[in-house]
């Protein structure tokens, strides 16, 4: 697992096996992988050259400094290599959301909430998220205002 180095220890907490430091860890510098998650979009050719033989990787985000040449590249591979490059769409169905859910109140997906804002505060959420440095989800609470 990545990270900044602030947030190293509280990576291994959550559970993580290990964690490296994004700033001073190269792609180059790591050994093989059989999955690769991307959360960032960021050097995905690099990351998915760490791959085994048969390993795959899920890229869950686009670089957001080149979008358009992210979104192409990251697509095109997915497209020639559909068994070991997979695309991720944040549109779950219901069921899906019911699993989740039901994961979550067995204990088996701990969510970590930084921060529950009021609806009437949802413009400081984005500032906030914008600022970076957001450790957790933002929950907008839809009933109180």
């Amino acid at each position: 697992m990545f990270a900044g180095a602030r947030n190293l220890d509280w990576i291994k907490e959550l559970g993580a096996d290990a964690v490296l430091d994004y700033r001073t860890t190269r792609p180059e510098d790591l050994g093989r992988f059989d999955v690769v998650i991307d959360l960032v979009g960021t050097d995905l050719g690099a990351y998915q050259a760490r791959l085994t033989r048969r390993g795959r990787m899920v890229a869950l985000a686009f670089d957001p400094d080149r979008l358009i040449g992210s979104m192409l590249g990251t697509g095109l591979r997915a497209a020639l290599r559909p068994r070991k490059i997979k695309l991720f769409s944040n549109d779950p169905s219901a069921d899906r959301i019911a699993e989740l859910t039901a994961s979550a109140e067995a204990g088996h997906v701990r969510p970590v909430i930084d921060t529950i804002f009021p609806m009437a505060e949802v413009a400081e959420a984005h500032r906030r998220l914008e600022a970076g440095g957001v450790r957790g989800k933002y929950v907008i609470d839809m009933q109180r205002s």
